[in-house]
């Protein structure tokens, strides 16, 4: 089954609204190498796939060699976290094309979608099959897996996933909450969560 065109939609006008576009190399909150709409570097030689340029006079320039990327990934590595991603513009030299920033944020959508699908299923115990779920519930999810990955749902936030697989959608709001991130992200999945309470939850 495809995944529901709006939300899709609305889960990619937020994710680049809470994690912005950006087309050169950053730290994240957590401190790890990143680019585009929170697309994770895990090293320096997955750094080398990426199809990136030279910036000459503001402009993508040429390809940028394996070693670049190397280097570039090597110096962002090094700098201070907690800063916003444009503060670390000043120690770049290379960019990505919008297009790739594209490509690669419909790979994580196919990707999260095909694990979200395979976790929420009523035969592994949850309230109902993902794609069944109200459409604020899905896009919470969305949110959450895109943040924190299916593994750490399951196992670091065991109450939100005990709420999730009975229902309880005001105590997964509640328990949805991730300190690393602004207040206005927390609520706005708090808001997705509540909003599916008026929902009739039935013993599954």
């Amino acid at each position: 089954m495809p995944l529901n065109p709006q939300v899709k939609a609305e889960v990619i006008k937020n994710i680049i609204k809470y994690e912005k576009k950006i087309n050169h190399f950053y730290l994240d909150s957590q401190g790890y190498v990143t680019t585009g709409v929170g697309h994770m570097i895990k090293n320096k030689q997955a750094a080398t796939l990426l199809p990136m340029n030279k910036v000459v006079n503001n402009q993508p320039g040429p390809p940028a060699t394996p070693l670049e990327k190397q280097k570039e990934f090597e110096t962002i590595a090094k700098q201070k976290r907690n800063y916003k991603a444009e503060w670390y513009k000043q120690f770049t030299t290379l960019i990505i094309k919008d297009v790739e920033i594209t490509r690669q944020l419909d790979k994580h959508m196919d990707s999260f979608y095909r694990e979200l699908s395979t976790l929420y299923k009523k035969s592994n115990g949850y309230y109902d099959d993902f794609d069944k779920l109200d459409k604020n519930i899905q896009v919470a999810l969305f949110d959450m897996i895109f943040n924190l990955g299916a593994v750490k749902i399951v196992t670091k936030f065991t109450e939100f996933d005990k709420a999730i697989k009975t229902g309880d959608w005001i105590k997964a709001a509640k328990e949805s909450y991730r300190p690393q991130l602004s207040a206005e992200r927390n609520n706005y999945v708090r808001a997705k969560l509540s909003a599916a309470n008026s929902i009739k939850v039935t013993t599954p």
